[in-house]
């Protein structure tokens, strides 16, 4: 069987797509920088998103456990999704705890793509300023957000 060789750009645009399918945010660089982690986010839930051309895939406890940990920080309830290319199926591993609460929250929205940019119509979040990338303006941010998560 041929394996099917796909581009970065092609999982990236993938990646965004599923993620406003499910009503998420895609995140900048897939989460790489260090405000936004993960794969997409809303206001209450936070992804990490698995891509397989195979049909196995194997998941790693570690992987969950960070997705978690991100959770914890961003005061989120953690989504892994796997998504199997070959047939566009994508499931989604949760706690038997925070099912209720994932399946409260994940609203299905309106995904369109211009320009190989994704725009969710589900979530127009309000433009935020840009964050200089220095150690001040860091402890700024989270300053920030310590004061918003204990309103």
């Amino acid at each position: 069987m041929d394996t099917i060789k796909r581009s970065f750009k092609f999982y990236r645009d993938n990646e965004a797509q599923v993620m406003c399918k499910f009503g998420l945010r895609p995140t900048a660089n897939s989460g790489s920088g260090w405000i936004e982690k993960e794969d997409g986010q809303n206001d209450f839930l936070i992804a990490q998103l698995k891509s397989t051309d195979a049909s196995s895939i194997s998941v790693k406890l570690k992987d969950i456990h960070t997705l978690e940990y991100n959770a914890i920080v961003a005061h989120k309830v953690p989504l892994f999704m796997v998504q199997f290319l070959q047939t566009d199926e994508v499931f989604v591993l949760v706690r038997p705890s925070d099912l209720p609460s994932v399946a409260e929250y994940m609203e299905c929205g309106r995904c369109e793509i211009v320009e190989s940019i994704v725009i969710c119509e589900s979530e127009q979040a309000p433009k935020q300023d840009a964050i200089k990338s220095s150690p001040k303006s860091r402890d700024k941010f989270w300053k920030e957000q310590e004061k918003r998560w204990k309103k």
